[in-house]
């Protein structure tokens, strides 16, 4: 038997094109998108020299401060002053911000910014934050709660964001005026009393320490609900204050760098409403204890609200 002939091969030219013809056609340039316009309100204000920003339409609601009397640059620009962050409650482990799961309206009138928040499906609670400005220099933020359903131990966060850790942030805590510093991977926490420190230990705040953030809970708690920003060098004190009855602890957190403040820290009743009292103000301060007129003057005017 005679071998086969080994076929013949094509010559490369032809191998070539072969190979040309095979290759996939390539695929047309994907077009670029039109641009965008979207409408984002946004208004100055001047409140006492205080001035600043609120833009109706951003996910970072509430106001920013840019500037204080005499023109100069404020000496910690903040934004998102007293915002709504996050609802918590006892059974509730992880933290949920509002404005990533409940639609928001906001709007202005005279004198005022009002943001709507409503109800989530992942969280049945309403809640309304009005900040009307002091004509001082400052705002009065009034925030709403209500609960499709009961919560034990509801808290609200409100929450103002620094650009940097400022190390001159102040606390009244054990009879004196103390730092309150927390680093890049920690939230220092002062209660109003062992009941709100329990809150903090029961699990609500399991998201933090997931993400690496550690929580430290200072035994004495603080005196006064409030937190201050003072600059010695200019006289200058930014503090944020809230009601003993209304506020559950305060805290610093050094990973977000802000300043909060923790609201009602009580169990609410189905269909009920919770209202809390939250100023900013922007005073003189040779010392530390020349705020404590205007957090005792707030006070004061809360109470009167009240009998009214």
């Amino acid at each position: 038997m005679s071998a086969k002939r080994a076929p013949k091969r094509a010559p490369k030219k032809t191998q070539k094109k072969s190979a040309a013809r095979a290759r996939p056609a390539a695929k047309p340039k994907a077009r670029t998108a039109s641009p965008v316009l979207r409408p984002l309100p946004v208004y100055e204000f001047e409140a006492g020299g205080l001035r600043g920003y609120v833009r109706l339409a951003d996910p970072e609601r509430g106001l920013e401060f840019s500037a204080f009397p005499e023109g100069n640059a404020l000496f910690v620009p903040c934004k998102e002053v007293l915002s709504l962050r996050h609802y918590l409650s006892r059974g509730e482990g992880g933290l949920l911000v509002p404005r990533e799961e409940a639609a928001c309206n906001g709007k202005v009138d005279k004198q005022a910014v009002v943001f709507q928040y409503e109800q989530s499906p992942k969280w049945p609670v309403a809640a309304t934050a009005r900040y009307d400005l002091l004509a001082e220099g400052g705002v009065d933020v009034t925030f709403a709660f209500t609960l499709a359903k009961g919560r034990q131990g509801f808290e609200a966060g409100v929450e103002t964001v620094m650009p940097r850790m400022h190390q001159s942030t102040y606390v009244h805590a054990g009879g004196r005026w103390v730092h309150a510093s927390a680093g890049p991977r920690l939230q220092r926490f002062y209660p109003r009393n062992m009941g709100a420190a329990e809150l903090i230990a029961d699990g609500r705040w399991n998201g933090l320490r997931m993400a690496g953030i550690g929580l430290s809970v200072e035994p004495q708690g603080y005196d006064y609900p409030m937190l201050v920003v003072w600059e010695s060098s200019t006289g200058w004190a930014l503090a944020y204050m809230a009601l003993t009855d209304e506020c559950s602890s305060v805290w610093v957190n050094g990973a977000d760098r802000s300043l909060g403040l923790g609201l009602v820290g009580a169990d609410i009743k189905s269909r009920s409403t919770a209202t809390c009292r939250v100023r900013a103000v922007l005073c003189r301060a040779a010392q530390l204890d020349d705020v404590l007129p205007y957090y005792r003057e707030f006070v004061q005017g809360a109470r009167t609200t009240r009998r009214r």
